[in-house]
């Protein structure tokens, strides 16, 4: 490769397998995902995510708010159908991971 330099970087043995393994999934791999990362710190001159101190995340009420709400805006109305996997994951009888799994389920 031409015009390239060696960048070394330090994590925990764990983070990197488990992040291969993701990336690997993806059809991608670590040395591709931190070039992306610094083309993208070039093009926003900053960093290409939200970095936070005290983060809070949203209650599951808030979250099924949020969708609803985003969807609205966007001009997307819910069905009935999402909305009952919205509140199924609200009241704890879905996890995230299941609803998640669910919507790429319907989208294929």
């Amino acid at each position: 490769m031409a015009n390239t330099s060696l960048l070394q970087v330090r994590t925990s043995t764990e983070d990197k397998e488990k992040a291969s393994e993701i990336l690997e999934k993806l059809g991608t791999n670590l040395s591709a995902v931190v070039n992306m990362m610094l083309k993208q710190i070039i093009l926003t001159e900053g960093i290409p995510f939200e970095v936070k101190i005290n983060h809070q995340a949203y209650s599951k009420a808030e979250t099924v708010k949020e969708v609803e709400t985003t969807m609205a805006f966007e001009g997307m109305d819910l069905t009935e159908e999402d909305l009952k996997m919205l509140y199924a994951y609200k009241n704890g009888q879905m996890s995230g991971d299941e609803l998640r799994q669910q919507i790429l389920n319907e989208i294929r």
